[in-house]
Order: structure tokens, then C-alpha cells, then sequence
């Protein structure tokens, strides 16, 4: 016997798929067969199997609204678009995906209720942030978090907490305040090896410096604890020299 909750059709929005279209700009997505070519393709998947783009297109379209805004794989989404190349009916997920995200951020806006259930609060994601960053990197959106900049990066060997990885996840997320917090923008030596190593070309050393722009801009001034450790370390060298 099935432990699947009973799906009661008075509880479906059935003019979601058509809001969702209309914030979409495109029906297209409607046209999906669940044949699953995106999951099996999927990265963040690839992760953590709970990430099912497949099942995410097929509640929206049955009007599972509720569990679509509560989903963690609308705000996980790396629009690596290698899902698209796999769809033999184009659905582009990853602007789905964003489609899915802003509606949920309007709808948040106007009740003013959070989601309990979501690890990272809808309130604290700044969808514009990442569109100004890709102006200047736009390589960004290209991450799908698989760890090798992070497993070469020499700023992560001497520090765990320097995490090349979850600071791009950070800018993807749209988590604006954290990012810009982050000392990790301040350390990055710029020495390209994780280009290098990047599967998708993920210019890390650009980006830093576009956020250490954006930083500025906000009027987030450089991380004290830095500034202490230069002023130590150019005291040792005017005491050597």
C-alpha cells in the first residue's frame, strides 16, 4: 500500500501553469513529456537526489502550488542549461525555475508569511543581485557546485572556511548581505587555478572582483580582521627591514 499523500484536486491551483506561463513569458513548459531527460542530466541532482526538476514541472503544471514555493530546487537551480540541451521539447527549466522563484517572492511580499519549511528564507534573497553581478562575470550562473575550485584553492587548504563553492552559491542564491559580508571576496589570491579546473569555465577571480565592487558601492567597507593582519605583517617587514 502506498504511504503517498492523497492529492485531493480541490486543493490544486489549476491557473497556476497559466500565471506561471505569463511570468514565463512562454507556454512551453506545459508541453513536458515527464520522460525525465532532465533529471538524469541534472548536476545538482546529481548532489542530492531530492533536486527533481522533472517533478517540479510536472506539479506545476497539475497546480501543486504550495509544494512548488516550497521546493528547494527553485532557488538551487544553477541554470547550467544542460537539462535544455537534453529536452526533446525545449523546456528551458532554469527560467522556469527563476519564473517559479519571483512569484514566489511577490507572493511572499504581499502576505508577509514565510515559509517555515524553507532553509533559506525567500526574504533574504535579492534575485537582482545576481543579474549584477553576471553583467560582470557572467560565468557565474554557470556553477553547479561540484567542488573543484574548492579542492584546489589555496586559500581553502590554509582556512576550511574560505569555500570558493558556497561563496558562488551565495551569489547564485541572491544572498546579497552574506556575499558581500563573506572576507572570502577579500582573500581570493586571483591565481586562476580553479579556472582551470572549472568543468563549466567558472571565472572565480572575476567575479571576486565584481563583488568587491558591488561591496563598495553598498558601502561595505574592508573586513577588519584583514586590515589588522596587513598592518601586523607590514610591521614585521619595516622591522626587518
Amino acid at each position: 500500500m502506498s504511504d503517498a499523500p492523497e492529492l485531493l484536486v480541490n486543493d490544486l491551483d489549476t491557473e497556476f501553469k497559466n500565471r506561471l506561463a505569463e511570468k514565463y513569458g512562454d507556454t512551453g513548459f506545459m508541453h513536458c513529456l515527464s520522460c525525465g531527460s532532465c533529471s538524469a542530466s541534472c548536476p545538482v541532482r546529481k548532489l542530492e537526489e531530492k533536486y527533481n526538476p522533472r517533478r517540479i514541472i510536472r506539479m506545476a503544471i497539475m497546480g501543486m502550488k504550495d509544494e512548488v514555493y516550497k521546493s528547494e530546487f527553485v532557488w538551487m537551480c544553477s541554470y547550467h542549461t544542460t537539462c535544455l540541451n537534453r529536452c526533446p521539447q525545449k523546456v528551458n527549466i532554469g527560467e522556469v525555475a527563476d519564473a517559479v522563484s519571483r512569484m514566489a517572492e511577490e507572493t511572499a511580499a504581499k502576505s508577509k508569511v514565510q515559509s517555515p519549511k524553507s532553509k533559506v528564507r525567500q526574504a533574504e534573497m535579492d534575485r537582482s543581485f545576481k543579474q549584477q553581478v553576471m553583467k560582470m562575470a557572467g560565468s557565474v550562473s554557470a556553477c553547479f557546485i561540484c567542488g573543484s575550485c574548492t579542492a584546489v584553492c589555496p586559500e581553502a587548504l590554509f582556512d576550511p572556511g574560505k569555500d570558493a563553492r558556497r561563496f558562488i552559491r551565495k551569489v547564485n542564491l541572491g544572498l546579497r548581505d552574506e556575499a558581500l559580508a563573506d572576507e572570502f571576496k577579500d582573500v581570493c589570491a586571483t591565481h586562476f587555478r580553479c579556472l582551470s579546473r572549472c568543468p563549466q569555465g567558472v571565472q572565480i577571480s572575476k567575479i571576486m572582483n565584481a563583488i568587491k565592487q558591488c561591496a563598495l558601492e553598498d558601502g561595505y567597507s574592508y573586513p577588519a580582521p584583514l586590515a589588522a593582519l596587513e598592518k601586523a605583517d607590514q610591521s614585521k617587514s619595516d622591522g626587518r627591514s
